[in-house]
């Protein structure tokens, strides 16, 4: 029995059979070599230009066969965007490659080579976790039309034993979905992140996924038996009796959760009854940055969407994107959360997350390109008024909120508002949106009566909060236990947020995705807050959590957190109350028994 501990990147639980792919190392596109002897004459420009061409029409084939896979499968139907994108995105490559055929004189293989490594290098140096992950996508569409210039076949992943775990170094996005209809309970990956692609379509077809097992494809052989905790983030290879035996208890336990948790769901009056010990009702809404993410919010039968993260919408985009594909895109969530809330928030772009339509245009003002948030939003006036038609237009029908991040203070937040008025006169709409603040900055704090004053309700995101108040850089702290949620100093900063709320009467969430963490929970909830929005992954977890949750012995335990001068204190506190508690419990076992009795 080996145990191999990696990152979660799809929660639960699968026992099966280990096939190892590995023909990834055939796939890689290597680099273009400095004295490459692949130059050409010009008078071969034309029919490597041409090869290109036969490249990209046999690879937009194979994308037209993945799209009826994802029409076929209602659970990844949303990967037709996916699928969508790569073909657009394969032919802006291809268009780079016959440039760089003309330009340089090499042949297609070295300039495909050198197209997509200098894209990749790029995005992997990008401060953005959305954006590196897109570097698979970069390179998945790479490797696809290398096959075809080399008149290489795809590999078959849709002739698998039962109960498959694929085992590979790395699972191409578009290779996710061709395993949709292949009956495979698991995935085990090398490398591959929490926001790419191939997790997301992990997620939305419920299938257990782990990442960064250290030499997977080498320690894991083909038949091994395969046990899957998606959420702990762990395998185990060739497990022993009782590991077996345990582990399928743990499924058959599983599966009853889940047959409790469809039953419960299914009724619209389940929705937001998530209760603390004392009777506290707090209310669970779902993080979204793609539509594929609602599926899991409808699963996990959440009020509604707290947050959706609209960026991602433009970060995968070649053109600007236009009112009416945006209206569309918002109509179809809100029609499929009926009577929930959609919060959507306007898109956070600015310093080094510029979508590619935004990078290669030479009008954008290079002043604004520093700028973050709403701020970057007001300087890309014509950008953020074809967002909020798009949403005003939406709201009309359906409960529709706006939500603009970063707000520094009334100044910007009040030129937002003027702007979502100015589109609602223009339309000749009958209602305006609710409209909210993201508070996620220090200046923020100290401009709080004056943002509230505005706002018909304000949302905390934790992680920028987090990282600007501790003056951390998220990627490099993001190991770190001193740089997160816990510290004190963001303890008392959400108190200060909360109370300001409390003083206006205005509704209040925290999007941020510490939100997720039970210990986490328990201290907003002590602080006076009742609405989290999470990733629907986590809501199961957090919802037995809070059940077990005393509000006014939260109210006591973060009054005390705050009091703390570093995170390790207030871990230690929560470690010691719940040590208390469990005493507590243990000793009032005896009386219970001997009231029972009499």
């Amino acid at each position: 029995m080996e145990r191999m501990e990696g990152n979660s990147l799809s929660i639960g639980l699968a026992k099966g059979v280990a096939v190892v792919l590995g023909y990834e190392l055939q796939r890689t596109i290597t680099l273009p070599r400095e004295n490459a002897s692949d130059s050409i004459s010009r008078s071969k420009v034309s029919d490597e230009c041409d090869r290109m061409d036969d490249a990209l029409e046999k690879s937009k084939q194979d994308l037209d066969d993945l799209k009826s896979i994802a029409t076929d499968r209602t659970s990844i139907s949303s990967a037709i965007d996916l699928v969508s994108a790569h073909a657009s995105m394969a032919g802006e490559i291809a268009s780079l490659v016959k440039d760089r055929i003309s330009h340089d004189l090499v042949g297609v293989e070295g300039a495909l080579d050198s197209v997509i490594c200098q894209t990749v290098g790029r995005l992997a140096k990008i401060d953005n976790d959305y954006l590196r992950e897109r570097e698979t996508d970069v390179r998945d569409i790479g490797q696809r039309m290398k096959r075809h210039l080399m008149g290489m076949t795809s590999p078959r992943l849709d002739e698998l034993p039962k109960d498959a775990i694929i085992v590979t170094q790395e699972l191409a996005p578009s290779d996710a979905i061709a395993l949709a209809n292949s009956g495979i309970v698991g995935i085990v990956t090398q490398v591959g992140g929490n926001l790419g692609h191939t997790a997301i379509i992990a997620r939305s077809m419920g299938i257990p996924a782990v990442s960064g097992i250290a030499n997977a494809t080498q320690r894991i052989t083909s038949g091994m038996t395969l046990l899957i905790d998606g959420e702990a983030g762990i395998v185990i290879a060739n497990p022993d009796e009782q590991e077996l035996s345990e582990f399928d208890s743990r499924l058959a336990e599983a599966d009853r959760e889940l047959d409790a948790l469809q039953s419960n769901h299914s009724d619209p009056s389940s929705f937001a009854t998530c209760q603390t010990l004392d009777g506290m009702e707090i209310t669970l809404y779902g993080n979204v940055g793609l539509s594929s993410d609602l599926d899991q919010v409808l699963a996990h039968g959440l009020a509604g969407v707290g947050l959706f993260r609209t960026e991602f919408l433009y970060l995968q985009s070649e053109h600007r994107p236009d009112t009416e594909s945006q209206r569309r895109i918002y109509a179809q969530m809100s029609d499929r959360l009926g009577d929930r809330p959609l919060v959507i928030r306007t898109f956070d772009l600015g310093g080094d997350k510029l979508p590619p339509f935004l990078s290669k245009d030479e009008n954008v003002d290079a002043s604004s390109l520093s700028l973050r948030g709403l701020r970057f939003s007001l300087a890309e006036t014509d950008l953020l008024r074809s967002q909020l038609n798009a949403i005003v237009q939406v709201a009309q029908q359906a409960d529709v909120s706006i939500l603009f991040p970063m707000v520094i203070g009334g100044h910007d937040f009040a030129q937002a508002i003027a702007m979502v008025d100015d589109v609602v006169e223009a339309s000749n709409a009958f209602r305006r949106p609710q409209i909210g603040a993201m508070i996620e900055t220090p200046a923020a704090l100290f401009c709080l009566d004056e943002i509230l004053e505005l706002a018909d309700f304000i949302a905390i995101g934790t992680n920028d909060l987090t990282q600007y108040l501790l003056a951390a850089d998220r990627e490099l702290s993001a190991e770190s236990d001193q740089v997160t949620a816990m510290h004190p100093a963001v303890l008392r900063a959400i108190h200060q947020i909360a109370s300001a709320a409390k003083r206006w009467d205005r509704p209040i969430c925290v999007c941020g995705e510490e939100a997720g963490d039970p210990e986490f929970a328990e201290l907003l909830i002590g602080l006076g807050i009742r609405e989290l929005s999470v990733s629907a992954s986590r809501s199961e977890s957090l919802r037995k959590a809070i059940a077990h949750i005393d509000s006014s012995k939260a109210c006591d335990l973060v009054q005390r957190a705050q009091d703390c001068r570093c995170p390790n204190e207030v871990r230690d506190l929560l470690r010691s109350s719940k040590q208390a508690e469990k005493l507590e419990d243990s000793n009032s076992q005896p009386i219970d028994a001997i009231k029972a009795c009499s």
